[in-house]
């Protein structure tokens, strides 16, 4: 069997689960994990075996002994397997009746926003609180004939979103190879192909460096945010809107930190599960 048709899927029990478990994600992801499952006493990871870094997926979780006990479990699936793993398990997300996140083997809702995803093996499904709070944020942005630029997108939820709730032009990135093509996919489900741009990359991928955006979308990890903030900033208009998701409330006061370095003025946030999405505006330069 080819390595591109398998995953590992990594499984920790962490004693005390924080935080340990902040410190597995941030560090497994740059092991070739791109998928992460919270579990009350720990977490799920998945990397393509053909991106895994065994050693140093090895040297986390020597770090990881130091801080906490912990439990393993590593196995390989089946790329075929996950979808039908995740079919029996996926149930559609509500974001407070206005949107609608589903599978394509579930009814249409009768009313709200009809959002159709199917992840194969990309994050953003609507369960996990950072992206419902992201989704739900989305509802307050008034997208209608704004710009959109949609960091490390995922499944691409959030730009499909955006998109039915009239943002125009939407651009979405993904490094994950995986999560470019889904994010195709699912702007093909939805309807929408060639509606939103959609790139393989990073942000230096953008067609144009230059380019600002008047709403910036970010659900990635703390340490990613921090290192990237700069150019975040640089791509989004005097007076323009970014929000952030991916971490603790915790860890809220080191990303303001952050944020205040690269003239984005913090104006709100809420918290789900621990989870915390947050909203800036960037400063307008003095005349």
């Amino acid at each position: 069997m080819e390595k591109s048709d398998r995953f590992v899927r990594l499984e920790v029990e962490l004693e005390p689960v924080l935080p340990a478990r902040e410190v597995a994600v941030a560090y497994l992801n740059t092991c070739g994990f791109s998928m992460f499952e919270e579990k009350v006493n720990g977490l799920v990871a998945f990397a393509r075996e053909a991106e895994w870094d065994e050693p140093g997926m090895k040297a986390v979780l020597t770090e990881l002994r130091l801080m906490a006990k912990i439990e393993v479990n590593t196995e390989f699936i089946k790329s075929q397997n996950w979808n039908a793993q995740w079919e029996s398990q996926f149930e559609p997300v509500d974001v407070e009746g206005r949107i609608m996140m589903r599978a394509p083997f579930h009814p249409q809702p009768a009313s709200g926003l009809d959002v159709i995803i199917q992840p194969e093996m990309s994050f953003g499904t609507g369960h996990h609180p950072t992206t419902w709070q992201m989704m739900r944020c989305l509802l307050d942005l008034e997208l209608e004939g704004k710009s959109v630029l949609d960091i490390g997108c995922g499944t691409g939820a959030l730009s499909i979103a955006a998109h039915k709730l009239g943002a125009r032009p939407v651009v979405a990135f993904d490094l994950d190879e995986w999560s470019y093509k889904n994010t195709l996919a699912n702007c093909h489900r939805n309807g929408i192909d060639g509606k939103v741009e959609v790139l393989h990359g990073t942000i230096n991928s953008l067609r144009n460096q230059l380019s600002v955006y008047e709403v910036v979308l970010a659900n990635i990890n703390l340490n990613v945010l921090k290192a990237e903030m700069n150019q975040y900033s640089k791509h989004l208009v005097p007076g323009g809107t970014i929000a952030f998701s991916g971490f603790y409330t915790a860890d809220v006061p080191a990303l303001r930190k952050a944020a205040a370095r690269s003239g984005l003025k913090w104006i709100d946030q809420s918290s789900r599960e621990d989870w915390a999405c947050t909203l800036f505006v960037k400063t307008p330069i003095s005349a």
